[in-house]
């Protein structure tokens, strides 16, 4: 099978989805990737990827063009998340992969993705948003701040056509949660859904040893470009750490991910026992160090990621149902569930204070990871969803060569 797949960003570890789906499907398929970039800087992290690729092509977009090409739809029917990484020279790039590459299937990854496919095109379509938009505006404009409330609320009022027409476009569209699924499919019932969630690789993520803990450790985890995970470190240090401290006064919390500094290091200056680490080639072993991982999420859509990683190294989690999404997860069983600062901050400190919980929590959060969410269960699902969509190309290729056609 031939595989298009489309990408608004280059792909690199902290786009975990198509970082770890494209070497897997490159195990019996065959891979072009097209993606988005900002710089020479960014194109360069698509080189890892290279061995498993027939080609990449990054087509440069530069902050300027979307900035203006948002400004420019304000006043029209176009969301600004679509509107920002429109780009013609990509919807050309699409056109000119399809004669060259022939593929049986296009993998467009996001919706803004799925823009740059022309309509009509003659070959099956896999759109996977991965989140709903809507639902993301919908939740920004109840608890963003001011200006995001604004934002989200021309969002939602957008994509409450725009995202049922982008779905209406693909011949499937995968979501990595079922809330998001159902939450698109009421206002797009005739479209085909699935469910692929987000992944781990168990192997990467491996279970930790007891002398890699440290007592009195919490750690948020997590990329600091993505709105919220600044909300929810906010959060975290505004209305939950405080309290936390009054009752463990060691207690130490490491912040650490791409944009920590730029967002949190003046924090460490007049926070006690507050840890910015910026820029890690892994997280894991950051991960790996505390007692306690937090996902205080309070704004977003799908499945927080830093909860199956935590999940997955053996760091017990206390999060925000929404920080869950529609994971099978049981308060008490695979993690503790507090939505508010006062029951949040009582939940870290009775698991700091509680080897035996932790170690119980532990045990079951990995089986659910190894059951459920590693890489090669989510890789497996995605290949026969893509396999289902070009099965006629597929065969017919495969006659016309038995045939010497």
């Amino acid at each position: 099978m031939r595989i298009l797949y489309i990408a608004p960003f280059v792909p690199w570890p902290l786009r975990v989805r198509a970082y770890n789906l494209i070497p897997r499907l490159a195990r019996r398929h065959e891979v072009f990737l097209l993606c988005l970039s900002g710089s020479a800087e960014e194109e360069s992290r698509a080189r890892p990827l290279e061995p498993f690729c027939r080609k990449i092509r990054c087509i440069r977009h530069n902050k300027s063009k979307g900035l203006l090409q948002c400004a420019l739809a304000l006043a029209t029917p176009l969301p600004l998340r679509i509107a920002y990484f429109a780009s013609r020279e990509m919807q050309e790039t699409v056109r000119k992969a399809v004669a060259e590459f022939s593929p049986d299937v296009i993998h467009a990854e996001r919706w803004r993705a799925l823009e740059y496919v022309p309509p009509n095109i003659g070959i099956p379509v896999l759109c996977d948003p991965i989140d709903s938009m809507l639902l993301y505006n919908h939740r920004l404009m109840r608890t963003g701040n001011w200006w995001e409330r604004l934002v989200g609320f021309e969002e939602y009022l957008k994509f409450r056509k725009y995202e049922a027409r982008l779905a209406r476009r693909a011949d499937t569209v995968g979501f990595c949660s079922r809330i998001d699924l159902e939450y698109v499919q009421q206002f797009a019932p005739d479209v085909r859904y699935v469910l692929v969630p987000n992944g781990v690789d168990c192997k990467q993520y491996f279970q930790k040893q007891p002398q890699e803990e440290e007592p009195n450790t919490i750690v948020f985890a997590g990329n600091f470009g993505y709105g919220p995970n600044r909300h929810a470190v906010r959060f975290f240090l505004d209305m939950i750490f405080p309290l936390v401290r009054r009752q463990i006064p060691a207690v130490r919390l490491i912040v650490a991910g791409k944009g920590a500094k730029g967002y949190v290091l003046g924090e460490s200056r007049r926070t006690p026992g507050l840890e910015v680490v910026d820029l890690v080639p892994e997280l894991r072993p950051y991960i790996a160090r505390a007692a306690v991982a937090v996902a205080p999420i309070t704004v977003g859509a799908g499945v927080c990621q830093k909860v199956v990683e935590a999940f997955s190294t053996g760091t017990p989690v206390v999060a925000t149902r929404l920080a869950c999404g529609d994971m099978p997860v049981q308060d008490g069983v695979h993690l503790l569930l507090a939505d508010q600062p006062v029951p949040f901050a009582d939940c870290v400190v009775r698991l700091l204070r509680d080897s035996e919980m932790r170690a119980a929590l532990v045990i079951q959060a990995r089986r659910l990871v190894e059951e459920h969410y590693d890489w090669e269960i989510v890789y497996g699902l995605m290949e026969q969803i893509l396999l289902d969509l070009a099965g006629g190309r597929v065969a017919a290729k495969e006659h016309m060569v038995a045939s010497g056609a």
